[in-house]
């Protein structure tokens, strides 16, 4: 049998109590998962007065899981036990018990049904539960999210691209679907977002970008860094079209917000190579013409998009 290590509040209390009734420790050491944590509720609740330890000891050691956690919160709370039970080997912080207790006896239907259902249960599976909407508090997504910072950017990126026009339920239903990790599943709908389409309109040899898929198939074209600028895009910061020379020669243009305004920053062949300087010429005067200058805008960020940012950095993985 696997002894687990712990330390901290629950040590001490279980060695008050093995100091007056002696074995009660090392049982503690060899009991089940489940056992180890219906005790450690027991003491995270109970006030165990100097004069009462050996008569606790005694019944802790003697008494059934449902028997210690009535005595620890007066009354049965369904499916205490077995969050209890997939709460992990070692005991938690004291505060996480009684969370636990009122988030089963009290909390809202979606946020006791989650419980229910998680595999694994501790304080940041609970702490996530907390910041989650009701829609996004599902045990499915809950198990790919690592931790609570990671799960407050996902709540801010699904916020920012129901925002961008994504339909928020059929994201949210594709997320609980997937076995994919979420920044997967996150960055193919990145894919379907609207992007800026620039200052000039389509004509014939000129075709602006409009969403993801079809920046992500110039980039696959091109083989150039359009593929760092999809969220520029979808923020509206940045833009790309294609420009077909008359001669049949293709261009990828990228434009960049400045101050407000569409400026031009450049005409990019494929892999990069070097655009004569009559193409490139030509791509000017059609900017000039449509009033846009030549300018290296800054690039802006603001929380959210940070946040998506994370969520996005391989969508154009190849």
């Amino acid at each position: 049998m696997e002894i687990v290590s712990f330390d901290g509040w629950a040590l001490e209390a279980v060695v008050d109590i093995d100091v007056v009734c002696p074995g009660f420790a090392g049982a503690f050491l060899r009991a089940s998962d489940e056992r180890r944590q219906v005790i450690t509720a027991f003491l995270a609740t109970a006030e165990v007065a100097d004069h009462q330890r050996a008569d606790i000891g005694a019944t802790l050691a003697r008494s059934d899981h449902r028997t210690i956690l009535g005595k620890a919160f007066g009354k049965s709370v369904p499916g205490l036990r077995g969050a209890l039970s997939r709460s992990g080997p070692k005991p938690h912080n004291i505060n996480y018990y009684k969370v636990l207790h009122n988030s089963l006896s009290g909390g809202p239907s979606h946020v006791i049904s989650t419980i229910k259902q998680l595999d694994r249960l501790g304080p940041a599976e609970l702490a996530t539960i907390d910041i989650l909407p009701p829609d996004l508090c599902d045990h499915r997504i809950i198990a790919r999210l690592h931790g609570v910072d990671h799960a407050a950017d996902f709540v801010r990126a699904v916020a920012l691209m129901e925002r961008q026009g994504v339909d928020r339920s059929s994201l949210v239903a594709a997320l609980k679907k997937s076995s994919a990790s979420i920044e997967t599943v996150m960055q193919r709908w990145l894919l379907r977002l609207p992007l800026a389409v620039g200052p000039i309109s389509e004509t014939s040899g000129y075709r602006p970008i409009r969403d993801g898929r079809a920046l992500r198939a110039a980039a696959l074209r091109y083989r150039n860094c359009s593929r760092r600028y999809l969220l520029d895009s979808i923020a509206g910061e940045s833009a790309f079209a294609e420009y077909c020379h008359s001669d049949g020669r293709q261009v990828l243009i990228h434009y960049q917000r400045m101050d407000g305004l569409w400026c031009l920053d450049g005409a990019y062949a494929a892999r990069n190579r070097t655009v004569s300087d009559d193409l490139k010429k030509a791509v000017q005067e059609l900017a000039a013409k449509h009033g846009v200058v030549e300018y290296r805008a800054s690039k802006q960020r603001d929380e959210d998009m940070a946040a998506l940012r994370r969520f996005g950095r391989s969508a154009f993985a190849w």
